[in-house]
């Protein structure tokens, strides 16, 4: 009887982190991996043939044996079936437990550091969903929290951190948030625009209000468009934490949850707010709540010019009638499960759903 071995996502974490030299072998149907991967794999067109039993499903496999493999499929089940037929074969292979579900919580941080103060970028690599734990001196602010909220305590614990502020840029469709958990976890007070619609209290920040950080003071300024609660972030005068208004290489939908007037409105509010943020220097570093590809560990902090960016994304430049023509006609697929994940996040209650599976699935938030 083969033994089927297994790898869970921390000990795969661990052999990326290090540069071990393995074989990630991705055996889902195509259309899943187009929409979602690890940076690293291969993909092998075995998916219907492993499905029905085929144990010859891989026999035109070229790989080099003297490599580990990890088979990934979406659950950790075909997988599974995948390892075994390769370690007949002579390989050392593994199936990933979990599959995708179960990597959409693999995670790694980047930093840049400043005069006075630190930004911790903690990315979920599958998604591409950035958080942020901003510090100086002994206290800390953490924007859009989409990991466990003990990951973000270690974290400020190894920083001589105390964790004084929480917040969202946005109520999140595309994931949900564990900001309020967060709070109640390290008894942080819990920030909001005043304008955020949820079910449970939290401290309204108003326009253009400053919080104060050890040496630094954040400013909160509304940005709205892409949900009318939309805050972006901004320390001194080159520095905004952008949430789902502009990213690196596009901005934020419009569209979500909103009939046809109310997209055109919500696209016309976009509109102003980038426009506002276009009247940063060019030098200002946007710092998203998202990237469009799954991330590699190690990859180097996700930031871009703000000057680059209007090179990068030429709607930016356009009159506010071009752009509501363009951006309404250029609608990306929603974001799966996405009316249910925003009620969640309205709500606060996470106890009566299986996240994972509404969290499955690439990030749809953005208009390229």
């Amino acid at each position: 009887m083969t033994l089927i071995k297994e790898i869970d996502i921390q000990q795969l974490s661990n052999w990326l982190k290090t540069g071990k030299d393995i074989t990630i072998l991705d055996i889902r149907p195509l259309s899943e991996r187009n929409e979602w991967y690890i940076p690293s794999s291969i993909y092998v067109d075995a998916y219907n043939n492993l499905k029905a039993g085929n144990s010859e499903a891989l026999n035109d496999l070229q790989i080099d044996i003297q490599k580990p493999v990890v088979t990934l499929c979406a659950g950790g089940n075909l997988s599974r079936f995948a390892a075994k037929i390769l370690a007949k074969k002579g390989f050392e292979s593994y199936s990933l437990q979990g599959g995708m579900k179960a990597w959409n919580y693999a995670f790694d941080t980047a930093v840049m550091e400043f005069q006075n103060f630190k930004i911790i970028q903690i990315r979920r690599l599958a998604k591409g969903c950035l958080s942020y734990m901003i510090g100086s001196k002994n206290s800390a602010m953490v924007i859009d929290a989409s990991l466990d909220p003990q990951i973000y305590d270690h974290i400020a614990k190894k920083e001589a951190w105390k964790i004084e502020f929480v917040t969202d840029t946005h109520i999140h469709a595309d994931y949900v948030s564990r900001t309020k958990e967060l709070a109640i976890f390290t008894k942080a007070t819990h920030l909001m625009n005043s304008l955020a619609d949820v079910a449970y209290p939290f401290d309204a920040l108003s326009n253009n209000e400053n919080i104060k950080i050890g040496d630094i003071k954040i400013k909160a300024i509304h940005t709205p468009g892409h949900t009318w609660e939309s805050t972006t972030f901004a320390i001194g005068k080159h520095i905004l934490l952008t949430g789902d208004t502009l990213f690196t290489d596009a901005i934020g939908r419009p569209d979500l949850k909103a009939n046809e007037e109310e997209a055109k409105n919500k696209t016309i509010a976009l509109y102003k707010s980038l426009q506002f943020i276009k009247t940063f220097d060019d030098e200002t570093l946007i710092f998203p709540a998202h990237i469009s590809k799954p991330i590699e560990f190690g990859q180097a902090i996700i930031t871009e010019t703000l000057g680059k960016i209007k090179v990068t994304i030429p709607v930016l430049s356009f009159t506010i009638e071009h752009f509501l023509e363009r951006i309404l006609s250029k609608l990306p697929p929603s974001p799966h499960n996405y009316l249910t994940i925003a009620e969640i996040n309205r709500t606060g209650n996470l106890a009566d759903f299986i996240i994972a599976d509404l969290e499955a699935g690439a990030n749809r938030c953005a208009i390229n």
